[in-house]
C-alpha cells in the first residue's frame, strides 16, 4: 500500500502551477521591454504511445518535467513590438494562484489523514 499515492498524483500539477507562476511573473516584469514575446507553460501530452522501451536499460518515455515553456503567438499590442497584455497576464496569474491553492489543499488533506492515522496508532 502506497500511503503517499494521493500526494504523488497531485505533485506534478503543483510543480506545473509553480513553474507557470514564475513564467507569468516574467511576462509582467517584461511588459515594457521592446520586442518581448509572451511565454506560457503547457503540459506535454503523454508520450507513452509514441515511445516504447524494448530493453530494460532504455530510458522511460515518461522522464522529464511533463511541461514546457512556449512562446505565445498573438497580435502585437504596442508600438514597441511587445505583445504583453497586463490585464490578460493578471487574470492568468489569479487563475493560476487559485489552482495552486487548490492543489495545496488536496495535499494538506492527505497529510492530515496520515497525521490522524499516526495519532490513532498510539
Amino acid at each position: 500500500m502506497d500511503i503517499f499515492g494521493s500526494i504523488d498524483k497531485v505533485l506534478p500539477y503543483l510543480n506545473f502551477a509553480w513553474k507557470r507562476h514564475k513564467v507569468i511573473l516574467s511576462n509582467i516584469a517584461n511588459a515594457d521591454t521592446p520586442n518581448y514575446r509572451v511565454k506560457d507553460v503547457v503540459m506535454e501530452e503523454e508520450s507513452a504511445g509514441k515511445l516504447k522501451t524494448t530493453r530494460e536499460r532504455h530510458i522511460s518515455p515518461k522522464s522529464g518535467e511533463g511541461f514546457r515553456v512556449i512562446e505565445v503567438q498573438r497580435r502585437l499590442v504596442g508600438n514597441d513590438f511587445n505583445n504583453v497584455s497586463l490585464e490578460e497576464e493578471m487574470a492568468k496569474l489569479t487563475q493560476n494562484r487559485l489552482a495552486y491553492e487548490a492543489y495545496m489543499r488536496m495535499i494538506r488533506g492527505s497529510v492530515d489523514e496520515l497525521n490522524n492515522i499516526i495519532k490513532e496508532g498510539r
